[in-house]
């Protein structure tokens, strides 16, 4: 079993507040990330939801040759 010296009990106050600063800031850095992937992923869909539109009406067109 180790024996603790009196100077080694743990982590000091300063030493936490420092590692929990550091997780926030990373953590920060993370969201913004994350929120700007979720942004392009959203307008890839929608672009390609509206090429399938496209799509669709230029083949009503060809069918019918007029516009919906």
């Amino acid at each position: 079993m180790a024996v603790m010296n009196r100077g080694n009990r743990g982590f000091t106050l300063i030493e936490l507040l420092i590692v929990v600063a550091v997780i926030g800031i990373v953590a920060a850095i993370g969201g913004i990330q994350f929120r700007s992937y979720r942004v392009k992923c959203h307008n890839t869909a929608s672009l390609e939801q509206l090429r399938c539109f496209k799509v669709a009406i230029e083949s009503y067109y060809a069918n019918n040759s007029i516009y919906p």
